[in-house]
């Protein structure tokens, strides 16, 4: 019996067409241990891979020199794009809610971006050794996922310096008592258990104690940190990236830029998140066309009230400088981008 439905089938189908770049190999190491979630993995990925040539599985022994190097643990264990410099695992099958989070991560692999934030792409640079993360989850949990993908978003905007486990606590009993997991999703950083800490903290929050742990002082972060808002308030002339939009630079940007597409945004929201490597993409394609920015809506109120932004994802779209459409919630790649050029023709 299959493990995804003929309506989630086609809905993924559509979706990898879209939006899978490169090719993505999933390597599934196992052994004897927990033949059952063993099959489920490997189910799952070869379900996955009957969408689209872009994933693949490669099945590999537990008990092999190469696990043994990789310092793999658990039956059975999966390795997302390593072949492009990820270390992105799941030590225990992606059972309920993670199977979300799993092909949300293959996606992200795919495109070659983290979708973070601009500022946790500048402070990860200070990286400068490896720290592992973990994340203890349930199949049940419905915060574990976001916890998850967080540490994956990080393993992909820093490929190896970060290596991001999800740890499956009931699939992994052992290691679930050893670091005293009672409430899920917890994290900890290299397994020092003084850095354990449960439920989803905010991206900025969690990458700064990520970076302490790792040896980099606070002076050095702030430092950064403000270079980096001044260097985000600079808009350059022909982007082929989304621009940092903010209360300081918003009325030079709408005049600056003939097109302009303004994806007002949050951290915590979930379709914005999803929508984020879709802006990235169509930033680069339509370069020259349109300029699309990028407006925390938290971190700047006074845009937020003037336009009124009150459900996102919200894209404001403006034409030499006149607002002249709103795009409200999550759209796929090719049907924003019909909507743009749409949009375009009558605007531009």
């Amino acid at each position: 019996m299959a493990l995804i439905d003929e309506k989630t089938r086609d809905f993924l189908q559509t979706k990898f067409a879209a939006e899978l770049v490169r090719p993505v190999t999933v390597e599934l190491f196992h052994g004897a241990g927990n033949p059952e979630t063993v099959a489920f993995a490997r189910d799952l990925v070869q379900e996955l891979g009957e969408l689209t040539d872009k994933i693949s599985l490669q099945v590999k022994p537990l008990e092999g020199e190469e696990a043994q190097q990789l310092g793999l643990q658990a039956s059975p264990t999966l390795l997302l794009g390593r072949e492009l410099g990820y270390r992105i695992e799941y030590w225990g099958a992606p059972l309920g809610m993670e199977a979300e989070g799993f092909i949300d991560t293959l996606v992200l692999a795919s495109i070659g971006q983290p979708g973070l934030q601009a500022m946790s792409e500048s402070l990860l640079k200070l990286l400068d050794r490896e720290v592992r993360l973990y994340s203890f989850v349930t199949p049940t949990c419905p915060y574990c996922p976001k916890a998850v993908l967080q540490n994956h978003r990080l393993a992909l905007g820093a490929p190896g310096k970060v290596r991001s486990i999800c740890v499956e606590a009931q699939q992994n009993m052992d290691l679930a008592r050893k670091f005293r997991v009672s409430s899920v999703p917890q994290q900890l950083f290299d397994e020092d258990p003084a850095t354990v800490s449960v439920g989803v903290q905010p991206e900025k929050t969690y990458l700064r104690n990520v970076l302490r742990h790792a040896g980099v002082a606070d002076a050095a972060l702030d430092a950064l940190e403000q270079e980096a808002k001044q260097s985000q308030q600079q808009l350059p002339a022909r982007p082929d990236k989304p621009v940092h939009v903010t209360d300081g630079n918003f009325a030079v940007a709408i005049t600056q830029y003939p097109f302009l597409i303004v994806d007002c945004w949050a951290e915590w929201c979930g379709p914005c998140r999803m929508l984020g490597p879709v802006v990235e993409a169509l930033a680069g394609e339509l370069q020259g066309k349109v300029v699309f920015g990028k407006l925390d809506t938290e971190e700047n109120p006074e845009t937020s009230q003037e336009y009124a932004i009150h459900s996102i994802p919200t894209m404001l779209v403006f034409s030499k400088g006149k607002l002249v459409e709103r795009l409200v919630g999550f759209k796929p790649k090719p049907a924003l981008k019909k909507e743009i050029e749409a949009l375009l023709a009558k605007h531009g």
